[in-house]
């Protein structure tokens, strides 16, 4: 009977590690870039919302099984945006999908962040934009991307 659950345990281990390509060497993580904001219709009139459309691209050679997505935009080191999304399709290996996600501005983060522009005369300003993105068919149960750089605000005008 010990062969009998050796081989199950085996077979268990093996099926587990076959569908974790999150777990191999050659993993890398997801890339996030913002595509466009857009403002929604306000709920009880408070709270600032918009649906943020961001690109995910995926550089493996596996699917990327989506589970959800948590995110965090700051401008100027100030949270300015936070949003989640939990219906979130598959990306084809080495491809990249479009997903929308509808976020909720921080009043105050948004007003530090104004305050800084409109005090320093500035022409751009750094962001930072934080992802969590959750996998399924993985023993991880979720990828944290990071991304940085500088908005040129003179490109609006």
């Amino acid at each position: 009977m010990t062969n009998y659950y050796r081989f199950i345990l085996i077979l268990l281990i093996t099926v587990l590690f076959s569908g974790c390509a999150a777990l191999s060497p050659s993993f890398q993580k997801p890339e996030v870039e913002v595509v466009a904001v857009e403002p929604l219709p306000t709920r009880d009139g408070n709270n600032l919302r918009f649906r943020i459309h961001l690109r995910v691209f995926n550089p493996n050679n596996s699917e990327l099984a989506l589970s959800g997505l948590f995110y965090t935009l700051r401008l100027g080191g100030h949270k300015v945006l936070t949003g989640t999304s939990n219906n979130l399709m598959p990306i084809a290996p080495y491809g990249q999908d479009d997903i929308a996600v509808d976020a909720t501005a921080s009043i105050v983060g948004s007003i530090f962040a104004a305050v800084n522009l409109i005090n320093l005369n500035q022409h751009s300003i750094p962001y930072e934009l934080e992802a969590k993105i959750g996998l399924r068919k993985s023993l991880l149960p979720s990828i944290k991307v990071n991304r940085s750089g500088v908005i040129h605000l003179n490109q609006y005008r």
